[in-house]
């Protein structure tokens, strides 16, 4: 792809630069939008939910753009092997298409990692006994060893001319995997919010009761 003068280095970038602008855009103004305005229970289960679909359709994302890299001139299918017209310090010419394009990609995997990622740290870390919070963060960010395992497992596919179908599959894997965890945990979300709502209606009798107690106590002493 033509960098038109941007540091290749500027590309990993965009994920963290995008999720420190994203979060408190999120946290202040899109999420209680949703729940006021929109009047949904957007719920830790549903936001790493759609953390899952938003990484699939950034996946999916990626697998066009490929598909457009591959159909651009002068090498096509073989962006790093090319025997076309090199540039002027020997480097080959890269396809014809900027590189820019693959921003969306990077913002929707940033995205995703705020809805599924921040979200399942914070109900880790709520969820947990005292005693074990530390312990049970630590298991949750052992996964990001997993998946950097899978990495390094899928990086001999990253190939051309096939790079479009690691992206496809990837996205496939996503969205399979967000419907598995949602069947999963969705009843666990239901049984606590209906646990949330006893203890608030029980609380709410308790609140009550103290306060017709009240009402007779001071109605005793009155008559008194």
């Amino acid at each position: 792809m033509q960098l038109h003068g941007l540091p290749n280095d500027i590309l990993p970038n965009i994920d963290p630069i995008a999720i420190i602008l994203l979060i408190p855009i999120m946290d202040r103004f899109i999420y209680p939008f949703i729940r006021t305005r929109l009047h949904l229970a957007f719920t830790p289960i549903t936001r790493i939910t759609l953390g899952f679909l938003v990484a699939g359709l950034a996946m999916v994302y990626a697998g066009v753009l490929q598909l457009y890299i591959y159909a651009a001139p002068p090498c096509y299918n073989s962006p790093l092997k090319c025997d076309s017209v090199t540039l002027i310090d020997g480097k080959l010419e890269p396809n014809r298409i900027h590189v820019a394009w693959q921003t969306p990609a990077y913002v929707l995997v940033a995205v995703s990692e705020i809805l599924a990622s921040i979200t399942g740290l914070e109900l880790a870390y709520s969820k947990a006994p005292e005693n074990m919070k530390s312990f049970i963060m630590s298991l949750f960010l052992l996964t990001s060893a997993g998946g950097s395992l899978l990495g390094i497992l899928i990086a001999p596919f990253a190939k051309d001319p096939y790079l479009h179908w690691l992206y496809f599959g990837l996205a496939i894997t996503a969205l399979i995997t967000g419907y598995i965890f949602h069947r999963l945990f969705k009843s666990v979300e239901e049984w606590a919010t209906v646990s949330n709502i006893a203890e608030s209606a029980e609380g709410f009798e308790l609140l009550e009761r103290r306060e017709e107690e009240d009402d007779g106590y001071c109605s005793g002493e009155l008559s008194t």
